[in-house]
């Protein structure tokens, strides 16, 4: 005994949707951190990331403070906003996340380290001011 035709059209439905739930992959996000020079020590709201050029995953798209650091330049800090792509705007998001393919979100962070001058600074302590 077969299932009726009504039965069978409303069965079709719950499968897709089960096969998509399964299948489904999401949205990656990650962030690639360059910097000249290239080499600097980075961390990210506080978490060492590595050296750069790099690439690192991110999960909320808010505020983020790196820090980059080199021997030999000064170090430099930046704030820096992620703000969400349209496919992660709510609603829209269900449908991003039900993929079944990967949905890229990639931001990028260019950090520039100052080389620290090696002269030292000139003495000016028993110097008298010219014209004045």
């Amino acid at each position: 005994m077969g299932l009726s035709m009504p039965y069978r059209a409303g069965l079709l439905p719950l499968l897709l949707a089960a096969v998509m739930l399964t299948a489904a992959c999401g949205v990656r996000s990650k962030v690639i951190v360059t910097s000249e020079p290239s080499g600097a020590t980075v961390t990210m709201n506080g978490v060492h990331l590595g050296e750069t050029p790099l690439e690192h995953p991110f999960t909320w798209f808010w505020y983020y403070d790196f820090i980059a650091t080199k021997e030999g330049h000064h170090p430099v800090g930046e704030r820096h906003r992620f703000r969400a792509p349209v496919w992660l705007w709510p609603g829209v998001d269900l449908v991003a996340e039900m993929m079944p393919f990967y949905v890229p979100s990639t931001k990028r962070v260019h950090l520039e380290l100052e080389p620290i001058d090696p002269r030292p600074r000139p003495d000016f302590a028993g110097v008298e001011r010219v014209g004045g």
